[in-house]
């Protein structure tokens, strides 16, 4: 509820164009995405986890820089083709993002996963 409060309140809708767009301000448009995977992160959700590892997971976000509180919080997909001469393209966390000829890294701060 407070999410769409928020985006209602500082959002943008344009209803008199056939299809209707919603846009947030450019310090906003993250924070539905953050949200999503705070709410999902193990820093929240102590289902399935001891309280050790609810507490380290925690005590590593209030430690860590607010770069890899991020990264902690959203995981990063890398995209490496041998088009793009070496250099990684971050793509969606999505089953889009496979593809025949790419390979995926995966940093969730806590471990890589290729």
């Amino acid at each position: 509820r407070m999410l769409v409060s928020l985006c209602s309140r500082y959002g943008d809708c344009n209803e008199n164009s056939s299809s209707h767009q919603f846009h947030l301000p450019q310090n906003f448009q993250r924070y539905p995405q953050l949200m999503y995977h705070l709410r999902r992160s193990q820093v929240l959700q102590v289902f399935n986890n001891s309280p050790d590892e609810t507490v380290f997971f925690r005590l590593a976000l209030k430690k860590e820089s607010t770069r890899n509180s991020l990264l902690i919080l959203q995981p990063r997909l890398l995209s490496y083709s041998f088009d793009s001469e070496g250099r990684p393209l971050p793509v969606p966390l999505d089953a889009t993002s496979v593809l025949p000829d790419r390979i995926l890294l995966l940093d969730t701060f806590f471990c890589i996963l290729v």
